[in-house]
């Protein structure tokens, strides 16, 4: 027998979440718990996304020489952006920040993190020196450029 589904009115909104960041608050406490447990046989709570930002100075003068941003969610930590300014050291800036923060992934029990990367970038080199993968190459991407999504399990696996 076959049942027929009641058509209910909806309404769709954009929000920007940095101007309305409690707009879901009321639907995940009460619903996110159901899809949890259907998902991952479980109540995780642990889909709050959080982000860190990291920032290199130098000793001398406090000066910012570059930044890293961090996002967890669900034990996958994302490195959003790197930036330095130029300097005659910035490979060795770049790695004592990209170990740091991977350190500090573990330490917030993250399974694996994850970036994108230019192709042609020397930081592709760097990144792979501390053994993140190339899992998917991505043609056209920012600026129409060839880039590559990478990544490095924390623990388990490889």
């Amino acid at each position: 027998m076959n049942k027929d589904k009641e058509i209910v009115d909806v309404t769709i909104e954009e929000f920007d979440l940095q101007k309305h960041p409690k707009v879901l608050k009321e639907f995940l406490t009460t619903e996110w718990d159901l899809v949890d447990t259907e998902h991952f046989g479980e109540v995780t709570r642990l889909y709050s996304e959080k982000r860190f930002i990291y920032i290199v100075r130098n000793e001398k003068d406090s000066k910012i020489m570059g930044y890293a941003v961090l996002e967890t969610n669900m034990g996958v930590a994302t490195v959003v952006s790197v930036v330095f300014k130029k300097t005659d050291n910035i490979e060795d800036l770049g790695r004592d920040l990209l170990k740091y923060i991977i350190e500090n992934a573990r330490q917030k029990e993250c399974h694996v993190i994850k970036l994108e990367t230019g192709t042609h970038w020397k930081a592709r080199e760097m990144y792979e020196e501390l053994g993140f993968k190339i899992r998917a190459i991505l043609p056209d991407y920012y600026g129409e450029r060839e880039h590559v999504l990478m990544d490095m399990r924390l623990r388990g696996g490889i």
